[in-house]
This record gives C-alpha cells, sequence and structure tokens, in this order.
C-alpha cells in the first residue's frame, strides 16, 4: 500500500503536459500500470492542457470535479465541460482544455495500445446514473465511466461509501486481480491494511491510497457520505461487486 497526501505535495510540472503544474497522485514510480494527476486551470486564459496528436502515446483521461470549461479537438469538435464530467481520449486524439471558471481536474495517463482517432469516450455524471455503469459494491455506488469494452487499458470511476451499520468495524475490500488508486476528494475515511497493522486517514484537499501490491484492506467511514475518484487497471469489465463474507472481489482474472 502506497499513501499520498496530495495536500502536503508541492504542485510541479506534470510530465505529459509541462504548460501545466499538478499534485502528482500516482507516479510512473508507484507501479500502478498509470500515472494520475490533479491539476488546476485559472479562468485568465492563461493556463492551457494540450495533449495527444503527434508524437503522443498515451491514452489521456479526465474528469473535472469542479468549475467548467471546454475542450476542443484537433478536428475542430467543441466539448463543453462543466463540473462532474469526464473525458477519455486514445494518444492519437489532441485535445486543448481551458478553463471559463477554474477548473479542478483528475488526469490520468496509461500506455496506448492501439491509438485511434475514434478512441472518444465522453460522459457527465447525469449520464451514467441509473444506468448499468451504476453499481451498488456493496456499501456505496461507483459510477463507472470506463470499462474494458471502452478499449482502455484502466478503468475510471467516481465511488462513493456510505457509512451503514455493517460499515462500523470496516468494509473489507480486496481486488485480487486488479491495482487499484483510491483517490478521495471528500469526507472523513480510515484505510487499514497489514492485517490492521498500518493504518491511515483521509486530510483534507485529498488522500490517495494505492494498492500496488493487490492489498487487501478496510475502509471504514467516519460519517456521512466519502467519495473517491478510483483507477483499476487492467480495466474493469463492468459487473465487479465485493463478496463481503469472503473479502475480496467474485470476479475472476482478466483474460
Amino acid at each position: 500500500m502506497i499513501v499520498r497526501h496530495t495536500a502536503e505535495e508541492p504542485l510541479n510540472a506534470v510530465p505529459q503536459i509541462p504548460t501545466v503544474k499538478g499534485k502528482e497522485v500516482v507516479a510512473p514510480s508507484d507501479g500502478m500500470g498509470y500515472s494520475a494527476y490533479e491539476v488546476v486551470l485559472g479562468s485568465d486564459g492563461n493556463d492551457v492542457l494540450e495533449y495527444g496528436g503527434s508524437g503522443s502515446t498515451s491514452n489521456h483521461m479526465y474528469y473535472c470535479m469542479e468549475g467548467s470549461g471546454k475542450c476542443v479537438l484537433a478536428n475542430g469538435k467543441e466539448i463543453s465541460v462543466p463540473s462532474d464530467f469526464f473525458m477519455g481520449f486514445s494518444s492519437a486524439v489532441k485535445c486543448k482544455i481551458t478553463a471559463s471558471e477554474s477548473m479542478r481536474l483528475f488526469c490520468v495517463f496509461c500506455e496506448d495500445d492501439d491509438p485511434s482517432e475514434d478512441r472518444v469516450v465522453v460522459k457527465s455524471l447525469s449520464e451514467v446514473i441509473g444506468t448499468d455503469r451504476d453499481v451498488d459494491w456493496g456499501s456505496g455506488f461507483s459510477r463507472r465511466f470506463l470499462l474494458r469494452d471502452d478499449k482502455f487499458r484502466v478503468s475510471v470511476t467516481l465511488t462513493s461509501v456510505f457509512t451503514r451499520p455493517e460499515t462500523v468495524k470496516g468494509v473489507p475490500m480486496w481486488y485480487k486481480h486488479h491495482k487499484e488508486t483510491a483517490y478521495y476528494i471528500n469526507g472523513n475515511m480510515t484505510y487499514q491494511w497489514e492485517e490492521g497493522k498500518q493504518e491511515a486517514s483521509f486530510r483534507p484537499g485529498g488522500t490517495a491510497f494505492m494498492m500496488n501490491k493487490n492489498d487487501p484492506h478496510r475502509a471504514l467511514p467516519k460519517e456521512g457520505e466519502s467519495l473517491k475518484l478510483c483507477v483499476f487497471y487492467p480495466a474493469l469489465v463492468g459487473n465487479e461487486k465485493h463478496s463481503f463474507d469472503a473479502g475480496y472481489s467474485v470476479f475472476p482474472a482478466p483474460e
């Protein structure tokens, strides 16, 4: 398990996008199969997030946590980007994101096995809620923007964790066949691992828990609802849920 409190991390140039600064959520050296950053774009027009196209090698994905703006593709298509909005692009797709009001973005990069200008996934949170991508995983809801059929190496989800009577002693979780980052952006949450010998709590500003060794762990919500952005490698098929009596995802190893 790797724990990173992003509130304590300095703002550095994002390696894939050196024109912007961000907090490193998942580093390439963490061995997760992807990297992730939190980036803030100001509305004064000086901040431009541009990636993709010639020379690019990574799928690039963005979730707008706060604010609004627009994304313009190389083919001229313009996408309005409100809060709670997801965009996923192949490395072959060039995009340019600017803010109309200060934007807080969660950005994910992973290797692109098959670059294609047609591989574009754009979804608002409201388009996912109530569909088969909105999964009650046992102690909350996992809203899944990317699945294996979308042809990306990873899945990106917005996941809620509720405080319920059965969660008082913690929610046992073990994604046996996936590496997962849980980036908590709201709530009050503690994680335990190594059979309770290790423990860390969410801090305001964002905390990332990286199960880089497929770590069995317990999530202990303190009150109300906690909210996290999750990245899974390899990608989820879509129907994965936890079997709490067994303590791990009932989904088998990916093919």
